[in-house]
């Protein structure tokens, strides 16, 4: 979910064959990416937490299938921000400003909601939720997207190798930490542990500096792809949705992950276009994950699910107000503000 326009090669130097007349290049499979990513998320948050006893059975299996949301949104981000230059500080303080600032203007906006809603937080306790990322729970997003943003530069000046070697480091830390059935930190600083989430960053900075050559791969090879792919999901899938919680069910929800991205990602890398609403939905997925819960939350006050039971008309309310009071406040700012939207808000 790189605040950068949504499939561009801004600040890359690494060439693209499927610039489209003239214009920046977009790459469809990252806006595909971007726009199931957020669809999803909004979803997640529209189904009750897991540790809620009220919970029903087919909304932790919908939690199981739906984890890839986030780690999506840092694929893309590290495919959208992979180059081979040194990168300038002005390029990092650009991006920091681009991430930060919509994300203070929803974070005051969410404590000023919980104030109104009779659970407004001292003062001491609204800097530290707001410098760690959690006036919405779902903000931690933004805690591990600045620390990334940091170490770009880093990320550039390696050797290839060396990159690849972290790379594969990442992903097997991140797949060790994944299966374990003990979290060995608190859950708010698990979810904000970069061992969970950089080998997804990383991999995909390192397919976008081979984008070409996968493109081709996958173009030659796409059916049989997507049928392998399928049976991953549906095998990883049902391991995942097992009662118990042992290593390897834990291991199958890790692998689950990685082959829906990468379902997306072969049916989708080296098409010509997407429609024009789906890169606009790309373009505003920061914007949507900060709105988002404004809505969810509010609709969660005004009508609840029946205990232990799955509610489709209620989840479905959740979510199109998540989805569509975001894309209303994005639009109103979008009138005032113009271009300048982007910085305020995000899109």
């Amino acid at each position: 979910m790189a605040n950068d326009k949504a499939a561009s090669t801004a600040d890359t130097d690494i060439p693209n064959s499927l610039q489209q007349g003239g214009g920046p290049a977009r790459f469809v499979e990252i806006d595909a990416l971007k726009v199931a990513g957020i669809l999803t998320v909004i979803l997640i948050h529209s189904l009750r937490a897991p540790w809620d006893p009220r919970i029903s059975s087919t909304e932790l299996w919908l939690g199981i299938v739906t984890r890839f949301a986030v780690p999506g949104f840092l694929f893309c981000s590290g495919f959208l921000y992979a180059t081979t230059k040194a990168i300038s500080m002005q390029t990092v303080m650009r991006r920091m400003r681009r991430v930060l600032i919509p994300y203070l203007i929803c974070s005051i906006g969410a404590q000023i909601w919980w104030f109104t809603t009779g659970q407004g937080h001292a003062f001491d306790a609204i800097v530290q939720e707001i410098l760690l990322g959690s006036s919405f729970g779902p903000f931690y997003y933004v805690f591990v997207h600045f620390f990334l943003v940091l170490f770009v530069p880093l990320f550039a000046l390696l050797p290839s190798a060396a990159l690849a070697g972290l790379t594969a480091l990442a992903i097997v830390c991140q797949g060790w930490l994944e299966s374990s059935t003990t979290l060995f930190l608190p859950i708010f600083w698990h979810i904000r542990n970069p061992i969970l989430w950089w080998g997804y960053f990383l991999l995909g900075w390192m397919i976008r500096l081979h984008h070409e050559p996968i493109r081709h791969w996958i173009g030659a090879r796409r059916s049989i792809l997507i049928a392998l792919l399928t049976v991953a999901i549906a095998v990883c899938t049902g391991l995942a949705s097992s009662a118990e919680r042992d290593e390897w069910v834990r291991a199958a929800m890790w692998l689950d992950i990685h082959a829906i991205l990468a379902f997306i990602f072969v049916t989708t890398c080296g098409r010509r276009s997407l429609p024009r609403s789906v890169a606009m939905l790309s373009d505003a997925t920061f914007a949507i994950y900060l709105l988002h819960l404004f809505f969810v939350y509010g609709a969660e006050r005004i009508f609840q699910p029946a205990i232990n039971k799955f509610d489709p008309l209620v989840v479905t309310g959740y979510w199109s107000a998540g989805l569509f009071g975001s894309l209303a406040v994005i639009a109103l700012v979008r009138a005032i503000f113009g271009s300048r939207s982007r910085d305020i808000i995000g899109a």
